[in-house]
């Protein structure tokens, strides 16, 4: 299921645990144990940054900043390599 968590993560838009364990059918509580496992293995790295340097006109997040806590999961090189 790791596979398909990541695969989920990279087709994805914006990143939702709740969204992606109603897809794979199972528990917010395992994905989240997917997502610590992901980290730990080198797939993926949270980027949790209070602030950031960033031009945001693109972003939809953008009216959020500074209000809301947003994490950003970026998929590693060794992610990438798993998927193809």
């Amino acid at each position: 299921m790791i596979k398909e968590v990541l695969k989920e993560i990279k087709d994805s838009k914006y990143i939702s645990k709740a969204s992606i364990a109603r897809k794979l059918n199972t528990t917010e509580d395992v994905i989240e144990q997917i997502f610590s496992e992901l980290i730990r293995m080198g797939y993926i790295r949270e980027d949790n940054t209070k602030s950031c340097n960033m031009k945001c006109n693109g972003c939809s997040f953008a009216s959020l900043c500074n209000r809301v806590k947003i994490n950003t999961i970026m998929i590693t090189e060794k992610g990438i390599k798993l998927l193809d």
